[in-house]
């Protein structure tokens, strides 16, 4: 693989883990990958003097990017039997963090359809307030707990058809996407 073309994958996989750290822990979470990625590996005193902040304001995010596999730690002894923990960035391992998302959200919305689907709901009509299940409406006499109000057959006709709608659209782009990693993984690497 051509140099410009692997500075290329490394920069878009470097600015795909920095825009899912920022998702999942905000800006904060954005930097450190940054941080990371212009290091090659980063220790988390490295990062927090970098960042000037705590380490325990960099750990608390860091924790909660390994846990989301956006950082990996590389474990170094050394001869005096020391232990240090690196932070690297996953890179290779991007599209299989990209197809995990998606799987996750896909099977969100299978089950969120499948709540939808399997519970008839009420609702005041009022849209501060939550809709309730048969059940949790027949516990409160079919009154809202919170105005009063009669509560009413709730349809969720619409509801159903953007979450179904959701659903088909991300299982094309999760599709999609799997074919192109399997068709980029079978592709022969030539050497410049």
């Amino acid at each position: 693989m051509g140099k410009n073309k692997e500075e290329d994958m490394h920069s878009s996989a470097v600015y795909v883990l920095a825009t899912l750290a920022e998702a999942y822990k905000g800006e904060l979470a954005r930097r450190i990958i940054e941080a990371i990625a212009r290091k090659g590996q980063a220790t988390d005193a490295e990062i927090a003097e970098e960042l000037e902040m705590s380490e325990s304001e960099i750990r608390k995010v860091i924790w909660v990017l390994s846990t989301e596999g956006l950082l990996i730690s590389k474990k170094v002894v050394s001869e005096t039997g020391w232990i240090t923990f690196y932070w690297v960035l996953p890179i290779e391992q991007v599209d299989g963090i990209i197809l995990g998302l998606y799987r996750k959200i896909i099977d969100r919305l299978e089950k969120r359809i499948e709540y939808e689907s399997q519970n008839i709901f009420y609702w005041c009509g009022d849209k501060s307030h939550s809709r309730y299940t048969f059940s949790e409406a027949a516990d409160m006499m079919f009154r809202c707990n919170k105005c009063g109000r009669t509560l009413m057959p709730y349809d969720n006709a619409k509801l159903m058809a953007s979450l179904s709608w959701a659903l088909a659209e991300m299982k094309k782009i999760y599709e999609n996407y799997f074919e192109k990693v399997e068709v980029s993984r079978e592709e022969p690497s030539t050497e410049d």
